[in-house]
C-alpha cells in the first residue's frame, strides 16, 4: 500500500505516458490487467518506466515447466540456508535468541577481541539469513505468477545479482542488491532534496527514506526500538557512496577491487 501511494504521487508528476511492453504470451491488452499490473509491479518489469532499474542477468531455463523446476530447487535450497542460518544466530545466545525480545549481539562477560569477533560473526550470518528469506519469498512468489496467474516467466527477473560480488557501495545497493523498492526511495527523498542539494541530496533523500521504512517495519516488531536506529544505519550507507564519489573526483579512479570488496564488507 505504501508503495501504491508513493507511486501515485509519482504518477501525477510524469511528463510521459506509461506504456507497458511485456505481458504474458497469448494475452492481449486490457486496461484492468495493465492498471493491475502497473500498480503491483514493483520494478516495473516490462513497462517503459524501469530503464534506470537495474536486471540481472538471467541463465535460467526459458521453458515454462523447466523454469518452474528450477524455481522450485531454489525454493528448497534457500529454506534449507534459512532454517540453517536461523538455528546458527539461536546458538550464540539460546536464552535471549530464541525470544520475541531479543538481546544484544555484544556479549559483556567476554574479553573484547573476542566479543567483537563473536559479533562480526554474528552480524554475517544475519546478513546471510536476510538474503535467503528475501529470496525463498520470491522463489514462491515467482511460482504463484507462473504457475497460478500463467504469467510468463520473463516477468520474473532474478531478485539478486551475486551481492557477495559488490566491489562498492554503489555497486551493491545500485546493482546488485535487491531493486524492489528503489524507484520508490528515489522518487520520496532523492529527487525533491536533488533539486536543492544535487548529486549529494539525491544520495542522502533516497536512503533517508529507505531508513524510514525499514524503521517503520522495525517498530512493528519492537515498539521500544528508537527512530534513529535504521535511519543511521542506512545514513551511513549514503555517506560512503559519497565517500566513493570523492574519491573517484579527486584519483580519476572508480572504487574497486580486492580493496572495494573489503570497504563493502567493513
Amino acid at each position: 500500500m505504501f508503495c501504491l501511494v508513493s507511486r501515485t504521487l509519482e504518477w501525477t508528476l510524469m511528463k510521459n505516458p506509461l506504456k507497458r511492453h511485456l505481458r504474458p504470451a497469448g494475452s492481449s491488452p486490457s486496461i484492468f490487467t495493465d492498471a493491475l499490473d502497473l500498480s503491483t509491479n514493483v520494478r516495473g518489469v516490462g513497462w517503459n518506466w524501469s530503464k534506470s532499474v537495474h536486471f540481472p542477468p538471467d541463465t535460467r531455463p526459458t521453458s515454462r515447466v523447466w523454469f518452474v523446476g528450477y524455481v522450485l530447487l531454489s525454493a528448497w535450497y534457500h529454506n534449507v540456508l534459512c532454517g540453517a542460518s536461523h538455528l546458527a544466530i539461536q546458538a550464540f545466545s539460546p536464552e535471549t535468541f530464541t525470544v520475541p525480545s531479543g538481546g544484544t549481539i555484544f556479549d559483556p562477560t567476554l574479553p573484547p577481541l573476542i566479543r567483537y569477533v563473536r559479533s562480526r560473526i554474528i552480524t554475517v550470518i544475519d546478513a546471510v539469513s536476510i538474503y535467503v528469506v528475501i529470496q525463498l519469498v520470491y522463489d514462491i512468489a515467482t511460482l504463484i505468477g507462473v504457475v497460478v496467474f500463467w504469467q510468463d516467466p520473463a516477468q520474473w527477473p532474478l531478485a539478486f545479482d551475486n551481492p557477495w560480488k559488490a566491489d562498492s557501495l554503489r555497486d551493491f545497493w545500485g546493482r546488485r542488491w535487491y531493486q524492489f523498492f528503489r524507484r520508490t526511495f528515489v522518487a520520496l527523498g532523492g529527487w525533491p532534496l536533488r533539486i536543492a542539494f544535487g548529486r549529494v541530496g539525491y544520495v542522502l533523500g533516497s536512503f533517508l527514506v529507505s531508513g524510514v521504512v525499514h524503521n517503520v517495519v522495525v517498530l512493528m516488531l519492537d515498539q521500544n526500538a528508537g527512530w534513529w536506529c535504521m535511519l543511521l544505519s542506512f545514513e551511513m550507507m549514503a555517506f560512503g557512496i559519497i565517500l566513493e564519489d570523492v574519491f573517484t573526483r579527486i584519483t580519476g579512479r572508480e572504487v574497486g577491487g580486492w580493496v572495494g570488496r573489503v570497504w563493502v564488507m567493513a
